[in-house]
């Protein structure tokens, strides 16, 4: 084993690791393999957003009623959205939701088998998708189960911790006269919001520990995710400060990562945008001289295209970020590694013993 890294330390081979595994060579297959890694675990860098709003109203603003076709009317539905309308239209409303929460457990358990491939990918310097599902799907699951239960969990825990106060002020009338209460209501209001972000910040804490170390140890040792904790807290325990300089460390490594691929993926989502705004202002164009209008087969397809489109960009900022997810998985095993012996002997090979002295020759 070599002398335990620290957090400072780990960097170094980090960096040295992630130039061997992706530049020496340039393997456009494993990059595209990496990026499908990156998108499924979410290691990747993007964003967006917007959004709009204004009143409505009753009187002229409604158009008379006539019959419309389902794109129609689920158009006035959202521009005139008063319960009639919406409750037309609530059984769907409640199938997307639960679509919406299907996909998102699947994703959720996607990315927890991805998590181990992950790790399988940048330890070995091997990024096999089809094989790495099958190897890893039973540690993904036990990993799912225990991420699904952290997430029911701390949502819980802000109920009791938060919630519960804020109901039992309201239940005593203090809302009623705020004046009369009003160092109690700041003093509490403080209190109830360090509460709420340091229950945040201890859940963030212990799922990038998870990540970082229970998922090698399941992986190494072949435990499930709660035999895993048991082997790593006796080490947390012993090294605090070692780990509290790695989570210090990491937070100012991503955010430089985070500056600089956020720069790259920006100007590569301009490039992207511009022939993309050219094609869809060509495709509007001929929709509106071909006569169709919005109506649920449209408005599908609309729906599909541009989840075509948004899902290209995301994979091409993932494609563009694997070597920030390969530098910090890299990173992890090194400070990882030089603490577990398990891991240590894979990321540190020890050197090839030196070769025997060629027999002289008789005479």
């Amino acid at each position: 084993m070599p002398p335990r890294l620290s957090a400072v330390q780990a960097v170094t081979p980090a960096f040295e690791q992630t130039k061997e595994q992706l530049f020496k060579p340039f393997r456009f297959r494993h990059w595209l393999n990496l990026a499908t890694v990156s998108l499924v675990t979410g290691e990747f860098f993007g964003g967006g957003g917007g959004g709009g709003g204004g009143g409505w109203h009753g009187g002229g603003s409604v158009p008379p009623p006539h019959r419309r076709d389902g794109g129609e009317a689920l158009l006035v539905a959202f521009a005139n959205p008063t319960w009639e309308r919406v409750k037309e239209f609530l059984p769907w409303i409640l199938l997307g939701v639960a679509i919406l929460i299907v996909l998102f457990l699947l994703w959720l358990y996607a990315a927890s088998v991805y998590r181990f491939i992950l790790f399988d990918s940048v330890l070995y310097n091997r990024c096999e998708l089809r094989k790495g599902w099958q190897r890893w799907k039973p540690h993904g699951t036990s990993y799912f189960l225990w991420v699904l239960s952290l997430a029911v969990a701390v949502p819980a825990l802000l109920l009791v911790l938060v919630g519960v106060p804020v109901f039992l002020a309201w239940r005593a009338h203090i809302f009623d006269q705020p004046k009369e209460h009003l160092a109690l209501l700041i003093l509490g209001g403080v209190g109830l919001f360090l509460l709420f972000l340091a229950v945040l910040l201890g859940a963030a804490i212990v799922a990038l520990f998870a990540k970082d170390f229970v998922v090698p140890v399941m992986a190494m040792e072949n435990l499930g995710v709660l035999d895993a904790w048991r082997r790593v807290l006796p080490m947390l325990g012993a090294e605090k400060m070692s780990y509290v300089g790695y989570v210090l460390m990491k937070i100012v490594l991503a955010v430089g990562s985070a500056i600089i691929f956020g720069i790259i993926n920006l100007l590569a989502i301009l490039m992207m945008l511009i022939p993309m705004g050219i094609l869809g202002v060509a495709i509007y164009l001929l929709a509106r001289a071909a006569g169709l209008t919005w109506t649920p087969t449209t408005m599908s397809l609309a729906v599909i295209l541009g989840g075509a489109v948004v899902f290209f960009i995301f994979y091409v900022i993932a494609f563009i970020s694997a070597p920030a997810m390969v530098f910090f998985q890299s990173y992890t095993l090194h400070f990882f590694g030089s603490r577990y012996p398990a891991l240590g002997v894979v990321v540190f090979p020890p050197p090839p013993p030196p070769a025997e002295p060629l027999p002289l020759p008789a005479g």
